[in-house]
């Protein structure tokens, strides 16, 4: 293809081949685009729409390195092309060179101080270097310059979400999800920050209609939203994706305890202490499930556990005395009585009153 370019230089004018170069940059035929440019380049070095398209082809190709040279000689011929630096900071901080790319985004600034555009460029990146002060000035001289753009809502929530005001972080996720409504990922991240304020209606009613990809935040809304059997499916859908994470499988099982399908809940419970020891709601939920059916060898034995890891909850202690009693451990049941009246806050007075009752009669029959 380069021998032929060159054949046909020999007998084009300059002009003829720059129109026939920026044919092939409309038809998108980036190479051949590139060698014609060289060649009207080679004629005139100073004809700057020629290196631009040049620069801009070799950014098509994946020929960074390139077009980064011909984007500063640009500059060098002409310092006040506005899109030749913002190019050529986009480039550069492609190319992991951070501290340059910020110096061009400045530069871009200084040539369109009023621009809100510009402003959004250099709050963008700003952002994506976690300088969030210089980012948020930037975004906020954008919006009063009335850029009505989904990109720069999204940068703005981000922005008051490392600020700490969720509010204001929740405003402009709406007002982007409003600008750009078949944007998923927002209107999933908006669905995130409905479900984090307890807004679950809402969460869910954003969240289904983005299934396969809202599933995790879909099923923990069902959960939390006490929807156990519309979580249910999801929750064991990604249980079977990611069989070892611990999370999935307590909202599996306990999904399955609060549908009162005991025997699946035991068994995910217990896969799930198996994969996480020191899970004491995991511990908690089996110790409910035996309790409620008055097993009370194996509710006593995951309730000491439950004892073990939460010392100072009362209430682990007086279901644990129960079970004991049950049994008829007399010691250790009024020793555990013991414990949750210490700890007691005095929140039920009945179960005081029980475990009250319960300590007398158990210390008299340990002194026959």
């Amino acid at each position: 293809m380069a021998t032929i370019i060159l054949i046909l230089a020999l007998w084009q004018s300059p002009e003829d081949i720059y129109r026939n170069a920026n044919a092939d940059f409309d038809l998108e035929r980036w190479e051949e685009a590139a060698a014609k440019f060289e060649l009207v380049l080679a004629s005139d070095p100073a004809h700057i729409p020629s290196r631009f398209n040049l620069a801009v082809c070799y950014t098509k190709i994946g020929n960074s390195g390139r077009a980064i040279t011909e984007y500063r000689k640009i500059l060098d011929q002409d310092a006040g092309i506005y899109e030749a630096r913002t190019n050529l900071a986009l480039l550069l901080d492609q190319n992991g060179k951070p501290t340059e790319a910020a110096a061009e985004y400045e530069k871009a600034l200084e040539l369109r101080p009023d621009d809100p555009r510009a402003h959004l460029n250099i709050g963008i990146f700003y952002m994506r270097e976690r300088q969030i002060d210089k980012a948020y000035s930037h975004l906020l001289a954008a919006a009063e310059g009335d850029l009505n753009s989904p990109e720069l809502y999204i940068a703005l929530s981000e922005a008051e979400h490392a600020r700490n005001n969720e509010v204001k972080s929740r405003t402009y996720l709406e007002k982007a999800s409003q600008l750009d409504p078949a944007n998923k990922n927002v209107r999933r991240q908006l669905g995130i920050i409905y479900r984090n304020a307890g807004e679950l209606t809402k969460a869910i009613d954003i969240l289904r209609p983005l299934l396969p990809e809202s599933r995790v935040e879909l099923a923990v809304s069902y959960f939390e939203n006490k929807n156990y059997a519309e979580a249910l499916p999801l929750l064991e859908e990604l249980t079977k994706m990611e069989p070892g994470n611990p999370d999935y499988l307590y909202l599996l099982g306990k999904s399955y305890a609060e549908l009162k399908s005991y025997p699946r809940a035991v068994t995910t419970l217990e896969q799930l202490v198996r994969i996480k020891p020191d899970d004491v709601e995991a511990y908690a939920t089996l110790g409910t499930i035996f309790y409620g059916q008055q097993d009370w060898v194996r509710a006593g034995q995951v309730l000491a556990r439950v004892v073990e890891l939460r010392p100072q909850q009362a209430l682990g202690h007086f279901v644990l005395a129960t079970c004991l009693d049950k049994l008829g451990n007399a010691k250790e049941a009024a020793v555990h009585y013991n414990t949750f009246l210490e700890l007691d806050d005095g929140s039920n007075d009945a179960r005081s009153f029980q475990a009250r009752q319960r300590v007398k009669t158990l210390q008299r029959h340990l002194k026959k």
